[in-house]
């Protein structure tokens, strides 16, 4: 069972890391500013209410997702996929599996 500190460390990690690899195709000219912008606000956003460990955010931002998920395997699955479509999808996978697991956690440690 996962710890109430290792969940928060591991979605800080994985949103930073989502982040990150949003930005470098930004300067990379894959993507603009604005769709970098709208593209992080809703993680923003959940960064916030998952380290104040609310079982609803990650309930709900397990949709969010799956949005994110079915918009990255159109790239992914596309003509040409490049490397850091190949890691977004991954850490989208993992970070959806930790927000699944996540509120039974942090609800046995309360």
């Amino acid at each position: 069972m996962l710890s109430n500190e290792s969940i928060k460390t591991s979605i800080n990690l994985i949103t930073g890391l989502l982040v990150f690899i949003k930005l470098f195709g930004y300067l990379k000219g894959y993507i603009t500013f604005i769709f970098l912008i709208i593209w992080s606000l809703p993680f923003i956003i959940f960064l916030y209410l998952a380290n104040k460990l609310s079982i609803k955010s990650y309930q709900s931002f397990s949709f969010v997702l799956l949005i994110y998920f079915l918009s990255a395997s159109l790239r992914v699955f596309g003509i040409s996929p490049m490397l850091h479509d190949l890691l977004e999808i991954l850490f989208i996978t993992i970070m959806f599996i930790i927000c699944i697991l996540a509120p039974k956690s942090i609800r046995n440690n309360m």
